[in-house]
């Protein structure tokens, strides 16, 4: 997923521009990936009076930063209730605690991709030059069974394939009910892909009211066992460090297909003896003349029966670079009926949406698996700007990107052969969306 991060030049140059528009200095500067600086303490100086009107004059500047950018930021939410969103939380600002001031701006952003098509814009502060966080030493992936370990640091990975059943005490379904206002969105299958990031921040929990000072306590099961164990966190950058600045994807294996080269941007494979020809795409980058060209001789090989292009991890890239891979999936040789197949997820974003939203409309492809976490036409190419007090850096889309028409108002595209990955699949390293194609009888 593309969830840009400040460039030391870009921010200072959108600060310069916001404390010039306000007319009033600001009390620190924004951070970048070259020069991260703690933000946190930068949120809480003294005395008290100078917190207050810093967090105030980040509120001041959080909406008409956002509008500067956006080409049309009230397309979900109004502007009027933007304002009067940030005022609100402006008022609380003498009261409120810092994680609960962190958690206002995170509902105030996301408040513009209320009605989806709009995951770019958000504050995405698990990204260095944000507001200093931290995060459980833990992977999580949401199941239809819930919120699942699916990764995680000694002394926890005996904890990987455990549910999570309470946190502090209070039901997941509480805790989803809590978390879901502040998560930027395209569509459900976004949330669905980003709630667990942001459960995994013990500043969000406190924000929220879910946590308190101290080790974030965890009830977990699996089949008969149950466990309560108290957590304690790790720096942001160090847990960015083991799994990756996204960290939203399942585990690499190299034993499962799908699973074996989520690092490689492109690659493929054949499956039983030639007649299955198995392309992993993984991210929208602009590839050499060379390898597309070998692409399309493997597409062209004699006895192919069935074309499988594997999307679900590709999060997005380069929107000039999706043309020049569709148009060998056109080809008429590729492009049969019963012939090709791609496989979607809810890591299936940006760029990736405007590529499936071609080959939807210009080929006869059959989609499988997940609905994808990115629209067909989506706002996207976002930019950054930081509040200057808190450090918060917030992400705002600046075009319309569109996959085929700027009216398809489709919030994803639904997989024609549904194929969800149940906990008991994984578990046992088993790819439903491929065995649905294989056993698919038209």
């Amino acid at each position: 997923m593309r969830i840009p991060f400040p460039t030391r030049s870009a921010a200072l140059l959108l600060l310069l521009l916001a404390v010039i528009e306000a007319c009033a200095p600001s009390s620190a500067s924004p951070t970048s990936p070259a020069s991260a600086t703690p933000a946190a303490a930068a949120a809480s100086p003294s005395p008290a009076g100078d917190r207050v009107a810093g967090w105030r004059s980040d509120l001041a500047l959080l909406v008409p930063g956002m509008a500067r950018l956006h080409p049309a930021l009230d397309h979900g939410t109004t502007r009027a209730d933007l304002d009067t969103a940030a005022a609100a939380l402006s008022g609380r600002a003498p009261t409120a605690t810092d994680d609960e001031m962190l958690v206002g701006v995170l509902r105030v952003v996301a408040m513009v991709s209320a009605q989806g098509c709009d995951g770019h814009t958000g504050a995405y502060v698990w990204g260095d030059g944000s507001y200093h966080v931290e995060s459980l030493p833990l992977r999580l992936w949401y199941f239809d069974e819930g919120i699942v370990v699916i990764d995680a640091l000694p002394p926890y990975r005996e904890l990987i394939g455990w549910r999570i059943d309470t946190i502090n005490g209070r039901s997941m379904q509480e805790v989803l009910a809590a978390v879901e206002p502040i998560v930027p969105r395209d569509n459900e299958a976004t949330v669905r892909l980003l709630i667990p990031r942001f459960l995994l921040i013990p500043e969000i929990l406190r924000g929220l009211g879910i946590a308190g000072s101290g080790p974030v306590r965890l009830a977990l099961s699996r089949a008969a066992d149950h466990r309560e164990i108290p957590m304690t966190s790790m720096p942001m950058r160090d847990y960015n460090a083991w799994a990756g600045a996204y960290g939203l994807f399942l585990p690499s294996d190299p034993d499962v297909l799908y699973l074996s080269r989520l690092s490689d941007t492109l690659w493929w494979r054949s499956l039983e003896d030639g007649a299955v020809l198995y392309v992993q795409y993984n991210r929208v980058d602009r590839l050499p003349q060379a390898s597309l060209e070998s692409l399309r001789s493997a597409l062209h090989a004699p006895g192919i029966d069935k074309v499988i292009v594997d999307i679900r991890h590709n999060f997005g890239g380069e929107v000039s670079a999706v043309d020049p891979m569709v148009k060998l999936f056109e080809d008429p040789v590729v492009d049969r009926p019963r012939h090709l197949f791609v496989i979607t997820g809810r890591n299936t974003f940006s760029a990736a949406g405007l590529f499936l939203a071609r080959l939807d409309a210009s080929t006869s492809a059959l989609v499988v698996g997940e609905p994808m976490a990115g629209c067909p036409t989506a706002f996207g190419n976002a930019r950054p700007f930081a509040l200057p007090f808190s450090g918060i850096s917030v992400s705002v889309s600046t075009v319309l990107e569109v996959g085929v028409s700027a009216e398809d108002h489709r919030s994803t595209i639904e997989p024609e052969l549904p194929s969800r990955l149940s906990l008991d699949a994984w578990l046992k390293r088993d790819d439903p969306a491929l065995a649905s194609i294989r056993g698919y009888r038209p």
